[in-house]
């Protein structure tokens, strides 16, 4: 599976890894920043002398023979006029079109019907800033102006545009963050939920069901691969292109796909007869049209303990297979079937010796256990290593 299906959101049925691309962006995004925010500094005052000298970042081009690095600050140019947005103070400095002055960002771009009459002014243009005796009180829209010259929808943008009369200076924020600086996490965060489309890459399915298990997450990153169709079956492995036998490791079938190894092999029914489930399983299996599909099923409609059982069991049968094509080693019913309690019961185990983990309970426990009852070594359980 490619990176960009792995980078996807665990809710649309990625990894939830970076996506290394946005994230490098991000990064260079802050140097952009940094333009706008710095301008004093040395390094900013080269680079608009160079690339800007009558504009500023959000405005820029690449221009004509750019840098390498020129080159890549702009290449998360779209990032930075995505999240960039002024503070209204006296709206002095800020020109009308191309500027993200509206509430949530937005531009008024060159070729808004009505941008003809604006060009060339800033937006206190728009304002009131005194009443009709000339006093001066809170900032407003000039509502007549606004609409006259705009469309009526650029207009209600305009106009509910909040204007603080506490606000005196015309500044460039961050509108991912409450306090309006740039930080490379919610840069990336925009990147990737707003600004680059990466829906083509999403799937449909109960994936919060997989990732709210309450399971080892082994047992999780199973469940998701036979979602996500890279569970290497024999028939997955033929369709990928390896050349190996169809037919199943634990029976004379000749077609090992997802549905025959957990659900439709002699082997498994027996395993899910004995845990139970197989009343639960049978139905869904009967009213659904693939393995992944009879999963999600069960996961949606079963308890949480069953869905623990249910799992695990899965899990073991998989490790099962595993033993009968790698090491040609045969387990029986029980064993399959004792390795999930186990896996369960430990697990469960060790998250509850988490709450207690505090160091004064340990002290208090291991000091009151060791007067009482002397450790000793005891062997492991059946199906469990040390």
């Amino acid at each position: 599976m490619n990176w960009e299906k792995l980078s996807a959101p665990k809710i649309h049925g990625g990894m939830g890894f970076k996506d290394l691309f946005a994230f490098n962006l991000a990064m260079l995004g802050k140097q952009g920043w940094k333009f706008i925010t710095e301008p004093e500094s040395l390094v900013a005052r080269i680079f608009k002398a160079r690339y800007f000298p009558s504009g500023s970042y959000l405005t820029a081009t690449v221009g004509h023979n750019p840098s390498y690095v020129w080159r890549s600050i702009m290449r998360a140019h779209f990032i930075v006029r995505g999240g960039a947005r002024w503070s209204i103070g006296t709206c002095a400095t800020i020109p009308i079109l191309n500027e993200p002055w509206l509430s949530n960002g937005e531009f008024i771009g060159s070729d808004t019907p009505g941008a003809h009459f604006v060009h060339n002014f800033t937006v206190n243009s728009l304002m009131n800033f005194y009443d009709s005796l000339m006093n001066f009180y809170d900032k407003s829209w000039n509502e007549q102006v606004v609409r006259q010259v705009f469309s009526d929808d650029i207009a209600n943008k305009v106009l509910h545009t909040p204007l603080i009369s506490q606000v005196d200076d015309d500044t460039i924020i961050w509108k991912a963050e409450r306090n309006g600086r740039y930080y490379i996490r919610s840069a990336y965060m925009l990147c990737v939920s707003e600004l680059i489309d990466s829906s083509y890459n999403w799937r449909l399915g109960y994936w919060t069901g997989i990732w709210n298990l309450k399971v080892p997450s082994k047992v999780k990153n199973l469940i998701w691969q036979m979602y996500r169709g890279c569970l290497p079956t024999r028939v997955r492995l033929l369709d990928k292109g390896v050349t190996c036998p169809t037919n199943c490791a634990s029976c004379d079938s000749t077609h090992e796909d997802l549905l025959h190894v957990f659900f439709a092999c002699p082997f498994a029914l027996q395993v899910w007869n004995r845990t139970s489930l197989w009343g639960s399983v049978n139905h869904a299996v009967s009213t659904t049209n693939s393995a992944t599909e009879a999963i999600f099923y069960l996961l949606a409609n079963l308890s949480a303990d069953l869905k623990q059982r249910l799992t695990s069991v899965i899990w073991s049968i998989w490790k099962h297979r595993n033993f009968r094509v790698w090491n040609d080693e045969t387990e029986t019913i029980a064993k399959v079937v004792e390795r999930a309690v186990n896996m369960i019961k430990n697990w469960k185990i060790a998250n509850s010796l988490n709450v207690l983990a505090s160091p004064s309970h340990h002290q208090q426990a291991t000091a009151s256990t060791s007067q009482q009852h002397p450790v000793k070594w005891q062997p492991p359980e059946t199906g469990r290593y040390k």
